[in-house]
């Protein structure tokens, strides 16, 4: 992480060497200045994130420069030091805008946290403010990009479904960006102020998920030392995402239902029923008609959760949007990584007539390997092929492993036999051999007949 810039102002030579010492031992990148004045002319090139300034200062004081700075960055956050019997003005500057004060004398450590808790102040803010600029936008706030006919279509129906405050299922492959489009459901609804949730339901282990939703209380079981809250209350008036719904073991399916039909929660060890105001987004690659009929998903549940439906539409069915996609992302890769590299013309077109099996997120990797690996500052078609489609050819699954005709028909035996739980009659169907050519084969191979 780069030093967070600090201006300090301070006309004691012996205390302004000192904290300058001391805070860039801190990690800050400090500019120091003994006056108002000369901090005010060097501002543009200090470009400070945070200030620790006197209140008593020759010439200008600490007060009037508060008043500048805070004029001309307003998101700049402003520490005032002052003694201790000055403390009225300590307030006064608090009323002025100052995120807090410190009195001297004082450790560096109370200094150091102080300027801490300001940053942490202004990256809020900024974060805020962001955020909200981005709701109100004509642009899609989670960055669905994209001109092909399906992307329009989606985010119109982002549009319509975000005026409701009806739960909403999204579907699509691994990749495709069902976060992003659950955000850009939140962040255009009515709940936009509330918190936005998200827990994937394959990530948590099945004796935890139960308390990672609803929550739990002191003692509720072994390690449950203090009462902890759970997703649902942490997102009351706003938005849970359940990602990988399809993965939420049938156990705790019922409590979820309860939960989205009454808006109630009993969470782990109480007695107690909480109510919560909470949309739900769930979304899934799985089809979940199936798994209702595999008895691995309830019927009711399904109906509770998908009341609107969205699709999102794998990046084979809108190529037109790869070099859109691929421009936004290698743009933010090379900030990450301090490069400045471009995509040449057949670079793109090679870009566009892969498959792309893994979506949007095989196109984030591949463009970040390209990034690192590409040789000089263009990237060409070479490098797509080379870094790309060959790497995306040797591990794509049903790539062939070997060209060995027996070893594939070992291979393909064994896998129908996997697939068939070890059904005999069903593998050789499916290969189109009798009975006793499977059973023949798998001698062959030394696989045990019964």
């Amino acid at each position: 992480m780069s030093p967070r810039r600090l201006l300090l102002v301070e006309d004691d030579a012996t205390l302004r060497r000192v904290l300058a010492r001391e805070l860039a031992a801190f990690g800050f990148a400090v500019a120091a200045y003994p006056s108002a004045e000369e901090a005010l002319a060097a501002l543009g090139d200090a470009q400070p994130e945070v200030a620790l300034v006197d209140l008593r200062l020759p010439g200008m004081d600490g007060l009037t420069l508060l008043q500048r700075l805070r004029a001309t960055d307003p998101d700049l956050q402003v520490v005032v030091l002052t003694g201790h019997g000055a403390v009225p003005d300590a307030v006064q500057a608090m009323r002025l805008g100052a995120h807090d004060f410190v009195t001297k004398p004082t450790s560096l450590e109370v200094i150091e946290q102080t300027l801490r808790r300001a940053l942490e102040t202004r990256a809020l803010v900024l974060d805020n403010r962001r955020w909200r600029r981005l709701a109100a936008s004509e642009e899609d706030p989670a960055g669905i990009l994209g001109e092909s006919p399906a992307i329009q279509e989606l985010r119109g129906l982002v549009e319509r479904v975000a005026g409701s405050d009806t739960n909403v299922l999204i579907q699509g492959e691994n990749g495709t960006g069902k976060e992003l489009v659950a955000r850009s459901i939140h962040l255009r609804s009515a709940r936009r102020d509330g918190p936005f949730v998200v827990l994937n339901c394959g990530a948590i282990p099945e004796a935890l998920l139960e308390s990672e939703l609803f929550g739990h209380e002191r003692g509720a079981f072994t390690g449950a030392d203090k009462r902890r809250l759970g997703l649902f209350e942490a997102s009351d008036g706003g938005t849970l995402f359940l990602d990988e719904i399809g993965e939420l073991p049938v156990a705790v399916q019922p409590a979820l239902l309860r939960a989205l039909q009454f808006r109630e929660i009993r969470p782990v060890g109480s007695d107690r029923l909480r109510t919560v105001d909470v949309r739900l987004v769930a979304a899934t690659n799985r089809d979940l008609h199936a798994e209702i009929a595999a008895g691995r998903f309830r019927e009711d549940l399904y109906y509770r959760i998908a009341a609107l439906t969205l699709e999102v539409p794998p990046l084979r069915a809108r190529r037109g949007d790869v070099p859109i996609l691929a421009a936004a992302i290698l743009a933010r890769v090379c900030l990450a990584s301090g490069r400045r590299i471009e995509l040449a013309p057949d670079a793109v077109a090679a870009l566009q007539q892969h498959e792309w099996p893994g979506n949007v997120r095989e196109l984030e990797n591949a463009l970040t390997r390209l990034c690192v690996f590409a040789p000089g500052d263009t990237i060409h078609a070479a490098e797509v092929e080379r870094l790309v489609v060959q790497r995306a050819r040797r591990t794509a699954p049903g790539s062939l492993p070997t060209l060995d005709l027996e070893e594939l028909e070992r291979l393909a035996v064994l896998e129908s036999l996997r697939r068939h739980g070890g059904d005999k009659k069903a593998a050789a169907a499916e290969l189109g051999v009798s009975l006793k050519t499977l059973y023949n084969k798998l001698a062959r191979y030394g696989a045990p007949p019964s």
